[in-house]
């Protein structure tokens, strides 16, 4: 069952004027015991999963100017499906050859025509990619569906950035982890060590652990009552989380908290020294070789192979792209499905964490209220259970683009998809789970 973070934050529904409420499944990654415990990827692999990626964007791009002359206004399924990668071609994009099962290759064959068929009903737009456990967790999927720009007639591919919202939760619990691990701060400290700022009722009471799971009581700073645009930079957020009380005890609760998270930003912050920002980059990123994401404050309109997002508004997809969006500490990043599948893999193969501390992370702590059975939060990371196989990650959604990735760590596959129209997301990740879990 999908996460509707949307049903647990009553208050954010009412708020929310000018954008769709986040929503939030998730499930994530495949966990290899390979100790490979904070190396950084060949620098040469990395150098060939870019060049395939653009060559891959640039044939799809000449063959799309070609056809345009040709039609102009009819839609076929080869218009609206772009980039796309199956085996052997995606032998490349894992560097090294691999060969299919037959049960393997039709299923995902099947999910990519599944696709297709909702991508020419415009009921798809985005970006997939999978990664199959049986083939060392290598890709043998990775399509772009439908426009990035619908306006200039550019595809989806391979290589398109899209907003990943809430799905940027995982980047900051995954740091604070890391300095944990390191010593410098427990998960049960209270947020008056580091922060500055609180009342004494929230900064001796609220924990990093309350943060991470979101039973803090804290609200939502991006959803202000006045509808207005919140601060774009993280001391202008932190001046209003700080003014503003508990929505229930510490502890007490499930209630969804961008703020929380926020808060999460500004301790690593004061702890390290150093710009959020700048500290996901080193320590999260570049470990990962995420060469293509970015925490910014941003117009997608403005950022070099970005998708343009197409929001609902009175039943019909507008181009939003000109908005602007406020990368943070809870989300709004902007990334690739290529890099997110780089962040999986650095994560399952211990490139960012000991084995240990990543399954501290990914294990939930709690049950979800009024979901199914087996849905838990951990730290930043959602984990469900369905037939007896695990899945955990993350999803996130904002006006125009939705997105999640789930990892199965005991069948060694990751799903990642990335998309830029409402309402786009759900089918595709259910589909995908379904044929996972069945």
């Amino acid at each position: 069952m999908m996460l509707d973070i949307d049903e647990h934050v009553q208050a954010a529904q009412r708020l929310v004027r000018r954008r769709t409420a986040e929503s939030h499944l998730l499930k994530t990654y495949a966990m290899e015991s390979q100790p490979d415990t904070h190396r950084t990827p060949p620098p040469l692999l990395n150098q060939l999963v870019d060049q395939l990626i653009r060559i891959i964007g640039t044939v799809y791009g000449h063959f799309q100017a070609n056809r345009k002359g040709r039609r102009k206004m009819a839609i076929s399924r080869r218009s609206v499906v772009g980039g796309m990668i199956l085996s052997p071609a995606v032998s490349m994009l894992g560097g090294t050859n691999i060969s299919h099962s037959a049960e393997s290759a039709g299923q995902w064959r099947s999910y990519h025509d599944y696709l297709s068929e909702r991508t020419v009903a415009g009921e798809f737009s985005g970006t997939v990619l999978v990664a199959d456990g049986d083939h060392g967790g290598r890709p043998v999927l990775a399509q772009g569906y439908g426009m990035a720009d619908r306006g200039r007639g550019i595809a989806n591919t391979v290589q398109t950035r899209f907003c990943i919202a809430s799905m940027g939760k995982m980047f900051t619990a995954v740091a604070v982890a890391q300095l944990v691990q390191r010593g410098r701060l427990t998960f049960h400290d209270t947020i008056g060590r580091y922060v500055p700022g609180f009342p004494p009722e929230i900064a001796d009471r609220v924990t990093i652990h309350h943060l991470l799971t979101h039973t803090s009581g804290m609200g939502d700073v991006l959803f202000p009552p006045s509808g207005e645009e919140p601060p774009h930079t993280l001391a202008g957020l932190m001046e209003i989380i700080v003014r503003k009380p508990l929505l229930f005890e510490p502890g007490a609760q499930f209630g969804y908290s961008n703020s929380g998270f926020i808060v999460l930003g500004a301790l690593l912050e004061r702890v390290t020294g150093h710009d959020y920002a700048a500290h996901i980059r080193k320590h999260i990123f570049q470990p990962a070789a995420m060469t293509r994401t970015r925490i910014d404050v941003y117009r997608p309109k403005d950022v070099s192979g970005m998708a343009h997002g197409y929001a609902l508004v009175e039943g019909t997809l507008k181009d939003i792209s000109d908005s602007v969006q406020i990368g943070n500490p809870s989300g709004g990043a902007y990334s690739t499905v290529v890099d997110m599948y780089r962040f999986s893999q650095a994560l399952t193969r211990h490139r960012l964490l000991s084995p240990a501390f990543t399954e501290t992370v990914i294990t939930g702590k709690l049950d979800i209220p009024s979901h199914a059975p087996g849905l838990r939060y951990g730290y930043g990371f959602l984990e469900e259970k369905r037939n007896a196989i695990r899945f955990v990650g993350h999803n996130g959604g904002t006006p125009g683009y939705q997105c999640q990735m789930d990892i199965y760590p005991d069948l060694g596959h990751t799903v990642v998809v990335l998309t830029n129209q409402d309402k786009a997301v759900a089918p595709a990740i259910i589909r995908s789970q379904e044929l996972l879990t069945q």
